[in-house]
């Protein structure tokens, strides 16, 4: 999904050295040619439905703060239809692998999530915007970059699939959209709070391919 403005090509031109680290992480390539130990995918999956419960309250939070009627409705639709999706991918991977859901959030995710949760309860509007973007633009372009190359009858073509299809990159344009249009009336020391955020979403995205890997 490419930059919708100034600032949005900004923040993607702040994490290119950390999301050519995601794209070339071993995590992402066996994932793509369906060799990725179960050990491993099973980790990210039971931490990736916890992280999905707190990243609904994230955007429920944040669909409170939005000033705009067409953002609160846009975050709210993300806490219900967009969260819904990735629990239908869930599912689907619970039982095709009959993994257990996590009771407990590993290191990665327990610092993930209150990082979005407090940035959605206490930081400006705007950056606490930019904090939760990361989650979705940095998977359609991992999706949308692994369908060209991804082996056929993947074990885990499901998961390349949600992320790079059309629902999931209709909800990130828009997403990268409301970005740009609060980037505009933000000061400078706001657009660099934002910036932050960003990287520090992106590097937590980085940090849970690399703990899951860790787990073969």
């Amino acid at each position: 999904m490419k930059p919708k403005g100034e600032f949005t090509c900004y923040l993607w031109e702040s994490i290119q050295a950390i999301y050519n680290e995601i794209i070339t992480h071993t995590f992402v390539e066996l994932l793509a040619d369906g060799t990725l130990p179960k050990p491993c995918f099973a980790h990210y999956l039971s931490q990736d439905i916890l992280y999905i419960h707190d990243d609904s309250k994230a955007f429920e939070h944040l669909s409170k703060r939005a000033t705009a009627t067409t953002e609160q409705a846009f975050f709210k639709t993300l806490a219900k239809e967009g969260i819904a999706m990735e629990h239908e991918l869930h599912t689907h991977f619970l039982k095709f692998f009959t993994i257990r859901k996590a009771k407990k959030k590993s290191p990665v995710i327990k610092a993930y999530t209150h990082f979005l949760i407090e940035h959605s309860l206490k930081s400006p509007y705007n950056v606490a915007a930019a904090a939760l973007l990361p989650c979705f633009w940095v998977y359609n372009s991992v999706g949308k970059h692994l369908i060209s190359f991804a082996e056929e009858n993947n074990v885990y073509q499901k998961w390349i699939d949600t992320y790079q299809g059309g629902e999931y990159e209709e909800y990130t344009k828009s997403f990268i959209q409301i970005v740009e249009r609060l980037a505009a009336t933000a000061s400078e020391e706001e657009k660099e709070h934002m910036r932050e955020a960003f990287v520090q979403a992106t590097l937590f995205e980085l940090y849970f391919f690399e703990e899951s890997m860790s787990k073969k």
